[in-house]
This record gives structure tokens, sequence and C-alpha cells, in this order.
């Protein structure tokens, strides 16, 4: 009994084994494609997102280039501050990259149409010759004629005589290297690219919108505490003109004519009511005088987008052939654009 006994629990330890091998084999990673579980554990098929924190974010009044405060600010149509001196430099050197472009564009243009001339002469002139030829009698169905023509065109389509037995060909290497993909002197090299036409204007770096030096307008920043400005800055350095609240995350606005900074909330009580800045007195023409400037940042979701997302995708045969039938989304495929 006892004997029976160990040999059926044997027998169903190797039966629980077995059961136990064809569900681990169902789950094995040997398969010839990726699975969905798989592709999640190696970080594909899906958004990775991130909460941005108030750090990652500019505060107000600062410099987008130099990402410090600015020793002498200006504002672009669009609210972007900028100091002068680094906005200037930027716009500088887009002017003469746009320009060297420009210049390269235009020897393109004309190399192009250098090659349509020549092309357009050697037609003109081929046409002349086959008239003079034809004219003179020396095109003919004849053999012979054909032939003599070859000849004095510099071509043989005599067929290649045979060697005799013992004789030794002669090989022109040199011939032979033009056509070889090998050689290092002879390798082919791809057409250049073709440039398009280059827009000259320089823009802004933060909005791509159209920018010119006339269009930046002065800033007079009333600031807070000197001793943080001194010692490079950080949140909360500005403050309203008029109210001397702190300018952190509020909406603040710029009154152009004379480039003092205020909140939104007293434009209505102060500023339209006698159509005048309230710190100068100078006329506003009207309220197209006053500029709305972009707003600090900060981590809270109500105030703006704090949350960043990314999308990567393992590319397949089978995906990349799916795609070009229309079958997969062209947005969110990294490397499949």
């Amino acid at each position: 009994a006892g004997l029976a006994q160990q040999l059926g629990r044997l027998v169903l330890s190797r039966q629980f084994e077995q059961r136990a091998m064809t569900r681990h084999s169902q789950h094995a990673n040997d398969r010839s494609y990726y699975s969905h579980h798989e592709r999640k554990d190696a970080g594909y098929g899906y958004t990775k997102k991130d909460v941005l924190g108030t750090d990652c974010f500019l505060p107000f009044g600062y410099c987008a280039l130099s990402l410090v405060p600015p020793k002498n600010p200006v504002a672009t149509p669009d609210g972007h501050i900028y100091d002068r001196e680094f906005i200037l430099e930027n716009l500088l050197s887009q002017k003469l990259s746009l320009q060297e472009k420009a210049k390269k564009y235009e020897r393109q243009e004309g190399k192009k149409a250098r090659q349509e001339q020549n092309n357009k002469r050697r037609a003109e002139l081929k046409a002349i010759e086959d008239f003079q030829k034809t004219d003179q009698g020396l095109i003919s169905e004849d053999a012979r004629h054909t032939r003599v023509l070859n000849e004095s065109a510099g071509g043989d389509e005599r067929p290649e005589k045979r060697l005799r037995k013992g004789e030794l060909l002669v090989v022109d290497k040199e011939k032979h290297r033009e056509s070889s993909f090998w050689a290092p002197e002879t390798t082919p090299n791809a057409a250049p690219t073709e440039i398009k036409k280059v827009d000259t204007t320089t823009k802004c770096p933060m909005s791509g919108k159209k920018l010119r030096v006339k269009d930046l307008i002065e800033v007079n920043f009333d600031v807070y505490d000197k001793d943080t400005l001194r010692t490079g800055g950080g949140r909360g350095v500005f403050c309203c003109a008029l109210t001397k609240n702190l300018l952190t995350c509020q909406q603040a606005v710029l009154i152009k004519p004379s480039g003092q900074v205020v909140l939104e909330s007293v434009l209505e009580d102060c500023v339209y009511k006698e159509m005048k800045c309230p710190i100068t007195g100078i006329k506003l023409k009207s309220k197209d005088d006053v500029m709305k400037l972009q707003q600090g940042g900060t981590g809270f979701r109500a105030h703006n987008a704090v949350e960043v997302g990314s999308f990567t995708g393992v590319r397949s045969r089978g995906d990349d052939d799916r795609r070009n039938q229309g079958h997969l989304p062209k947005a969110g495929f990294v490397g499949l654009v």
C-alpha cells in the first residue's frame, strides 16, 4: 500500500510538472514577435507621462534666451520678454544664416540656368550638324557610310578581334578602373540636395512669428527685491508699478507708450477710465496701446499645462506595410513619418 501511494504521488507530480511546463511555454519570451506585455515591459507601445514642477517653468519677466532677469528688457508683439543684447544677437545670427542660404540658392539657380543654356546650345548645334550632313548627302543607309561616320566621330562598332592561340589579351586597367565601384577615386557620389527658396525674414525664437528690430518694445520693470536681483534673481523679482504687488503668475500688461508693467486687474479703474498711464501720465491713443505679457509658469494644473507625454513604438516590417496601406495612424509613431 505504501509503495502504491508513492507511485501515485510520483505520477501526480509528473502530471503537475507537465501541466506547469505547458502553461509556462504559453508565456515564454522566445516568440518571433513582441507581445503587448513585452513591449510595455521594454518601455514601448504606450505613452510615457510626467508632471512638471514649478522649477521647469521660466519665472515672469525673465529673458527667454539667457534665462536670467534682463538688464535691458524688451518685449515682442506676442508678449515674450528678452534682453536687448541677446535678442539682437539672435536676430543677427538668423539674418546671416538666412543670407548665406539665399546666396547658395541663387548660385544653384544660376547653375541650373547655365546648364539649360548649354543643353539648348548643344541641341541647336546638333540640329545644324545633322542638317549639313543631310544637305551634303553624307547620311545614307549604306554600311560603308555609317562606318566612316562612326570612325570620324570616334566610335567603332566593329566586333572585337578574336585572340589567336598564345596571344595575350591587353587590358586597359585605367579604363576599367573608371567604372569600378570600389576604387576610392571613382566612387560615385550622391547628387547634392536641392535647396529650396529661403525666406529671409527673421523670426521670434519663442513664437516663430516674424520679428524685426523695430518691433521690439522697451519695458521698464519695477523691481520688488533689489537684493535678489543683484544675486542672480529668483521668483518674484518684479512687481506691479501701480499696486506694488508681486508678479509671479498673475496676468500682467504692458503700457506701450510708457513701458510700464501693471496688473490686468487695474486696467478698467486706473487706465481705461482716463486713457492715460497712471504712472507717467502719457496719453493712450486706444486700447491697442496696452499689450498682454506672457505669464510666469507654475506647477499647478489649473494655471497652465504641466503634463507632458511621449509615445514610442517598435518598428517592424509588418507595421510599416500596414501603415503604408493606411491602417495605422500617422501621429504618435516615432520614426515612421
